[in-house]
């Protein structure tokens, strides 16, 4: 009988939250994405990878997919919060960059 790590169904559970957040156009993400001179269709676009990417991460088969996308969404914000300075944001993101990309990582399963 194998075990399933909580995880990866966590973590997806957090970036599907943040991505539906930046979808529904939450003030700060408003605020936040206006400031780096994105526009509104990039923020949505951005949110729908992150939901997608998290709802991906959950299941064990498409875990994989769903880190690489992750992983894609985290990037892009990443450079623009190096870009502008915010490295109080930029070292959480870089950490969650670093959870998609393992996550992105084929699984070692037991024979």
């Amino acid at each position: 009988m194998s075990q399933r790590s909580i995880w990866f169904p966590l973590l997806g559970l957090g970036f599907a939250i943040a991505g539906a957040d930046k979808l529904m156009g939450q003030s700060g993400y408003r605020r936040m994405f206006r400031g780096w001179g994105w526009s509104r269709e990039s923020r949505r676009l951005l949110g729908a990878g992150e939901f997608a990417g998290g709802v991906l991460l959950a299941n064990d088969a498409a875990r994989q997919l769903g880190g690489l996308l992750l992983a894609t969404a985290s990037a892009s914000v990443l450079t623009s919060e190096l870009r502008r300075g915010e490295t109080n944001r930029a070292l959480p993101r870089g950490v969650l960059l670093l959870a998609a990309l393992l996550a992105a990582l084929p699984s070692r399963r037991a024979a």
